[in-house]
């Protein structure tokens, strides 16, 4: 399968919302300064994929990737890596590792994370107490895979890894749908 740009995936989701009078839900796109601001705290650069995602839109508002993750804003990664890595820090078996970058967060203390050593950066999940719970389904594959099929979910309204598109009411967060086989 032939994976959209994440440009193109962001151009889906604000279609999905405007038709749902929905799009100020989305924060403007990270400037470069926001962007360079995130690799200096951090010490490190951000994977293309991540900086792709926030010249995209700096922030998800209240929508959110499937089944419950906002996308973070350019300070809210670098709170949630001080977070992370002040958390982990000097524990002898840290599940967490200070490459790992925050790029979305469930607000209960989990977050998907890319690695930042990785050329093409999987995506791995930490919760509050460090387990990852993402499925096997391939939208976990990369940023670019779990965009394109977000923003395929939406347009279809097909169920993916068993959540159902939002629905149009005032959260815009994914229902779980427990009989649907993962596709």
């Amino acid at each position: 399968m032939e994976l959209r740009p994440i440009s193109e995936s962001w151009h889906s989701v604000e279609s999905w919302l405007r038709d749902r009078e929905r799009i100020r839900e989305l924060a403007p796109p990270a400037t470069s300064k926001e962007i360079a601001r995130v690799e200096e705290h951090l010490g490190m650069n951000l994977h293309p994929d991540h900086t792709q995602l926030l010249q995209g839109h700096n922030g998800s508002g209240s929508f959110t990737l499937p089944p419950r993750y906002v996308v973070l804003s350019t300070s809210e990664v670098v709170d949630e890596w001080r977070i992370m890595t002040d958390v982990w820090a000097g524990h002898p078996h840290s599940p967490y590792r200070p490459h790992w970058v925050p790029f979305a967060s469930d607000r209960a203390g989990g977050v998907l994370y890319l690695d930042g050593s990785q050329p093409r950066a999987r995506i791995g999940a930490h919760d509050k107490e460090g387990a990852s719970l993402l499925s096997p389904h391939s939208m976990w594959a990369s940023l670019p895979s779990l965009m394109h099929h977000t923003a395929d979910a939406l347009e279809s309204g097909h169920i993916l890894d068993r959540y159902r598109r939002p629905g149009d009411d005032d959260f815009l967060l994914w229902e779980v749908f427990p009989d649907a086989s993962s596709n």
